[in-house]
């Protein structure tokens, strides 16, 4: 009625989508994306509509990139689960298996054919081969650490010297899950819907809170991403939130290493070179 005030929720139905090339880094973090939106007390129901009509063609690295770190995490270079199609690359063509129900029954309308043992030699070697890499993390379990050099101020502040805060890392991670909700109002004022949106925690809108920026400086947004990223997880989830895939080296604009990152604090908090000063 005129005047009122009503509350709809808005449910949409999505298409079936295919994701074809994806990697093992990226169904370990897709794992952990199901364990923050799925379980728990309150599950995601829009996560739920657009992973059930999610179909995953993953595809075997066969090479590492330089910045790949995913057998120091233990999440790659081969997928081991969570893929309705797995494939092997060769010059000769595709080797496929299936993963799920679902890619079995779209694998039986395939036109394919056995598989002659020379191939699937070949393939193995191949996955061993990409299991060669040139970066690995000091550990798997690095609470220990980063909660030590927490108040670290000359190595934050030295990282700080050289982040833009763009947020680029957390763009590219494929288990960053922050996202931020904005109002989208008519000029009418006739009606308004929430939008929830991807966001990083090196915004400041991010820490926003009773009208206080919590993390204002680049130290502080950078130690909240790392720490949370390789030390908090495990407390959350039982284990880091870095699957290893390396793009945040990639696509820093300034070449910050998370791998050179978690390296130089390890050995400063052995050596006990941490200042807090």
């Amino acid at each position: 009625m005129e005047g009122g005030l009503r509350f709809e929720e808005v449910r949409e139905t999505p298409p079936p989508t295919a994701v074809i090339g994806v990697r093992a880094c990226d169904l370990a973090a897709l794992a952990l994306q199901d364990r923050h939106f799925l379980e728990g007390d309150y599950p995601d129901p829009h996560y739920r509509d657009r992973r059930e009509r999610l179909l995953l063609v993953a595809v075997n690295c066969h090479r590492s990139a330089e910045t790949c770190f995913c057998v120091s995490t233990g999440d790659g270079p081969e997928v081991t689960g969570g893929a309705d199609l797995v494939l092997d690359e060769l010059d000769q063509g595709f080797l496929v298996k299936a993963g799920s129900d679902r890619g079995r029954r779209l694998l039986d309308a395939l036109p394919t054919r056995p598989v002659q043992g020379r191939f699937r030699r070949r393939a193995k070697a191949l996955r061993k081969e990409a299991r060669i890499q040139q970066r690995a993390l000091p550990s798997r379990d690095l609470r220990a650490p980063l909660y030590a050099a927490r108040e670290d101020q000359r190595h934050w502040h030295s990282v700080a010297e050289r982040c833009l805060t763009c947020g680029n890392c957390a763009a590219s991670c494929p288990t960053c899950f922050c996202f931020r909700v904005d109002e989208e109002t008519p000029l009418d004022g006739s009606q308004s819907q929430a939008v929830r949106r991807w966001d990083t925690c090196f915004n400041d809108e991010h820490s926003y809170l009773v009208g206080h920026v919590v993390r204002k400086s680049a130290e502080h947004k950078y130690r909240q991403w790392l720490t949370h990223k390789l030390a908090t997880w495990h407390d959350q989830y039982g284990r880091s939130g870095c699957t290893g895939c390396g793009r945040c080296i990639t696509w820093c604009p300034v070449g910050i290493d998370i791998v050179e990152e978690a390296e130089r604090l390890c050995t400063e908090v052995r050596t006990g070179e941490i200042r807090n000063d």
